[in-house]
């Protein structure tokens, strides 16, 4: 006699939740290669004229992006671990600017809503993100325009030895946060703060072309 043994369909069975990491690559992953793309860090025609406005164009984003975070978590500060403004004047002031010229560049005004934990982290997920991936321009940089952390480079290499550690600590609360009543918002968050960046670079002439 053969045996026949029936598989029982899984009614009920539900899988388990994809991660908000997981929902944050899968939504941004094309628009950071799209933009990777585009921005002339990795170009071999890369010159220091065009380093230096895109060093200008970051100051003229992070800055106001900053500033709404700030008030946002007011009266908390931001951990002076993240401050990024400090690391970008010292590079301006390195590609030959004062600080008359550095408060006289334009700043973008059409940026990501943060009026929530969930907006805060789709935001941060972008540019700590960013952050970690400066460890790699900060290599192409030095070896083929010779700026360094002291000639124009400090930005690229903002957190230095603890890149790791505060990339982590920041995965950690994408894990606490984690739920599915803030999730689509906190994806929406990060695809809107590409979106946003990638328009201000537009608009300041140093993206390549499409």
């Amino acid at each position: 006699m053969v045996e026949i043994t029936l598989e029982l369909p899984s009614i009920g069975v539900s899988q388990p939740p994809v991660s908000v990491l997981q929902q944050l690559r899968t939504a941004t992953g094309p628009r950071h290669m799209a933009l990777e793309a585009r921005l002339p860090l990795t170009h071999p025609q890369l010159d220091l004229g065009t380093y230096t406005r895109i060093i200008q164009a970051y100051y003229g984003f992070h800055l106001p992006l900053q500033q709404s975070m700030e008030r946002f978590l007011a009266p908390q500060p931001i951990e002076p671990a993240r401050q990024k403004i400090p690391a970008l004047i010292k590079d301006l002031h390195a590609l030959g600017l004062n600080d008359v010229q550095i408060l006289a560049l334009p700043q973008c005004r059409e940026l990501p809503a943060i009026n929530s934990v969930a907006q805060l982290l789709g935001v941060m997920y972008v540019m700590e993100g960013a952050t970690l991936g400066g460890q790699v321009l900060r290599r192409i940089i030095a070896d083929r325009l010779g700026v360094d952390a002291d000639s124009g480079g400090e930005f690229l290499d903002v957190y230095g030895r603890d890149t790791g550690r505060l990339w982590k600590a920041f995965l950690k609360q994408l894990a606490d946060f984690d739920t599915p009543l803030h999730n689509a918002e906190l994806v929406q968050s990060a695809c809107f703060t590409f979106e946003c960046f990638q328009m201000w670079l537009e608009r300041a002439g140093v993206l390549n072309g499409a």
